[in-house]
């Protein structure tokens, strides 16, 4: 999809959203006859990187046993 659609579907602003793909927290879009499309795959990968509010980091665990 096209950045604006793509920025649409994570629920952030255009600018925020080449902010993200310039530090590589989503990835860089596909290309077609000079047209910059972002896969829907890659965003949700993005998005189910995100942590949850009030749930810790997946790492905050590590090397810790209960």
């Amino acid at each position: 999809m096209k950045v604006a659609d793509a920025a649409a579907y994570i629920g952030t602003s255009e600018t925020n959203f080449r902010r993200l793909v310039d530090s590589g927290a989503i990835r860089q879009p596909l290309e077609r006859g000079g047209e910059r499309l972002w896969d829907i795959r890659d965003l949700d990968e993005h998005a189910d990187s995100l942590p949850r509010c009030g749930e810790p980091l997946a790492n905050e665990w590590a090397g810790q046993t209960l």
